[in-house]
Order: structure tokens, then C-alpha cells, then sequence
């Protein structure tokens, strides 16, 4: 008998689906749509990329052109971020915090953004755009599996240096939600701990999140612990709610087997893997039941999960080819009892 046919019934299934929806905000305007915006920013970009000083802060200006055609031009702010894709011998852009002014966001699309990451494409050559493109879908697919998740928007960034007005270049970027306005949205709070039991988290977002990084052979995160002296988790956000439930919220997927950045950190020697292509299941071990669910979550929504992969906009053919036939492999897995066992069932911590 497959695996597939020993899973909770679909109805099930949504059932519980309908139940981890019932807590649903609306998502701020600039996270509504899918649509890319044209937006051009105007700061010392060369003096920031050869600083990359995460203490400095740096004065520029961002110009978009809305729906209905109406020009906006804000004052703000940029620093650096990041660790990995900070470092120069990894990325020749650094990855930046946008500051906005709310007063000056007031009913535009920015309407109660005060702070946003941009992820930056981290060199010029289309295949970073690639990069970046992928690592947005997997935003977008985690998105269309639970509502708690981090919203993302594509822009065409245009990156103006303002010692140097003739020195331009346009390439693709993304915003990402903040996750104060994430935890605001949802009426939850942020979590300051430096670590947590596995036995605090809520099963199925944990459970989804544990699959969803296997799917895309993700080992660069940690539901439950962070870096001596940083807060929870590793490329993970948590957010606890009223009644003490803690959910984590993944997040910096560029060293994933999925998106197969040359630039990506190794996969940890501990690991027993290789190569960040290779999968390793890092769930928690959890009823059998909660595995099913999440399980058959993922198997109804394989056409959907598709469509998002193979979308071409702003990848290359090519990539888009290996995007999916690296997912066909991660649902070989569920479909052979062997491999399911073996791989996942068999490898969960607890």
C-alpha cells in the first residue's frame, strides 16, 4: 500500500485547514497583489557596498508611479543586513533595511510600512537573477500553504547612485513584510528567548514548516534555537500567541537545493549531506496523524504548488525546468512507502 492511500481523508484535511484559517488578517496593500513595481532608488550605492557597516545608516530617496499613475517620491532611510550575502566575496550588492517615514505613507500603497528588507540580486549576471526569482516563488508557495506567513512583493529596482547620477542599474528585487507588521496583523507577539522546547510549538505550523523545508531542501534553519546571544530562531521567526502556542515563520531561503545559489553557505558537516541539493528531513517527530495531514496538505495542493515553480516571468526556462523536477523528486518520496519512511518518518527529532 502507498503512502499516499494511508493518509488522512482530503475532508479531514481541510477541516483542519479551515481551522488554522480561522485567525486570518488581510494583508497591508503593498502585499495584496502580485504585481512587480517599478521603483527607483536614489542613494550613495557605492559608498554603501564598500562599507557594508551594519551601525551606518545612510539618507536616499524612493520614486514609484502607482496604479493610477499618480508620482510618489519618499525620504528614506538604508542600512545593510544580512551575514552570508554581506560578505563581499559572496555578493557584489549588499542587502538592505528600507526605513519609510509613515507620515509620509498615508494612504499609498506603503500605508503602515515603517521598515522593510529588500532582497537585492547579489551580482549583475542573469543568473542571480534566477536566484533571486526562485527564492521569491518559495516565499509564494509557503504563502499559499499558511496564513502565517511573511508577504513579498517583486520590484523592477532601479538603483541610483547619488555621488554619481550617471551611474545606474536596473535589476530584480523584493520587498519582504516586517514582522512587526506581521505579529500585529495577527495579534500576537514577538518572542525574545534565545531558544524553546520543540514541545511548545504549535504541531501543524510546525509540522508544515518541517515538510516545507525538506521539500525544498532547505537545512539552513532551526525551529527552536538562535545563535548565542541572538533571538529565536535561525532563518525562522517565531510569534507566540494568547494562549502561549508558539509558531514559527520561515524565512532566507538562498541556501536551499531548490534555489542552488553558487554563492550558498555549505550545509553543515554534522548533517551527514554533501551538498545543499541533497534532502535532509529536520521536522520534529509528532502523532501520526499531524504527519498525514500535512502530508496530504501537501499532495493537494501539488498542482498549485506547480504553477507557482514553473511560472517564467522572471526566470529563465532552463531554471524553471530544474525548479520542477527538483519538487517531482521531493513527491517521489511521498509516493514510495520505502523512501517515505525512511527519509522522513524515520529521521524526525524528538
Amino acid at each position: 500500500m502507498s503512502m499516499l492511500s494511508r493518509c488522512l481523508p482530503v475532508s479531514l484535511v481541510m477541516v483542519w485547514m479551515m481551522t488554522a484559517s480561522a485567525q486570518t488578517a488581510e494583508p497591508d496593500p503593498l502585499f495584496l497583489t502580485d504585481t512587480p513595481l517599478n521603483i527607483t532608488f536614489e542613494a550613495p550605492f557605492a559608498q554603501i557596498d564598500r562599507e557594508r557597516d551594519k551601525e551606518a545608516e545612510y539618507e536616499g530617496v524612493m520614486h514609484y508611479t502607482d496604479a493610477s499613475g499618480e508620482e510618489f517620491s519618499f525620504d528614506i532611510g538604508l542600512e545593510v543586513r544580512g551575514n552570508w550575502r554581506l560578505q563581499k566575496s559572496n555578493c557584489r550588492y549588499s542587502q538592505l533595511w528600507i526605513d519609510l517615514k509613515r507620515g509620509q505613507v498615508v494612504d499609498t500603497l506603503f500605508a503602515e510600512q515603517n521598515r522593510l528588507k529588500l532582497v537585492v540580486q547579489c551580482r549583475a549576471q542573469d543568473r542571480y537573477r534566477d536566484y533571486l526569482a526562485k527564492e521569491q516563488q518559495l516565499y509564494k508557495v509557503f504563502a499559499s500553504m499558511s496564513d502565517l506567513h511573511f508577504g513579498t512583493r517583486l520590484v523592477n529596482a532601479t538603483y541610483m547612485d547619488s555621488d554619481d547620477p550617471d551611474s545606474s542599474r536596473t535589476h530584480l528585487a523584493f520587498f519582504i513584510e516586517h514582522q512587526r507588521r506581521l505579529k500585529d496583523r495577527f495579534e500576537m507577539e514577538d518572542v525574545d528567548l534565545n531558544s524553546i522546547s520543540y514541545t511548545e510549538l504549535d504541531p501543524p505550523q510546525s509540522s508544515l514548516v518541517g515538510m516545507f523545508m525538506y521539500q525544498i531542501g532547505n537545512t539552513d534553519f532551526s525551529m527552536i534555537s538562535a545563535a548565542e546571544g541572538d533571538e529565536c530562531c535561525h532563518n525562522t521567526k517565531l510569534l507566540v500567541d494568547k494562549v502561549g502556542r508558539y509558531y514559527p515563520i520561515p524565512y532566507d531561503f538562498d541556501s536551499s537545493g531548490f534555489v542552488d545559489a553558487s554563492y550558498a553557505a555549505p550545509p553543515v558537516p554534522s548533517f551527514g549531506i554533501r551538498s545543499n541539493k541533497a534532502r535532509l528531513y529536520r521536522g520534529f517527530c509528532t502523532e501520526a496523524g499531524q504527519l498525514s495531514a500535512t502530508v496530504s496538505q501537501f499532495t493537494s495542493m501539488r498542482e498549485s504548488i506547480n504553477a507557482i515553480i514553473s511560472d517564467t516571468s522572471y526566470l529563465g526556462e532552463r531554471a524553471s525546468k530544474r525548479s520542477v523536477a527538483y519538487i517531482d523528486d521531493f513527491y517521489e518520496v511521498l509516493e514510495n512507502q520505502r523512501r517515505y519512511q525512511r527519509d522522513i518518518v524515520e529521521k524526525c527529532r524528538g
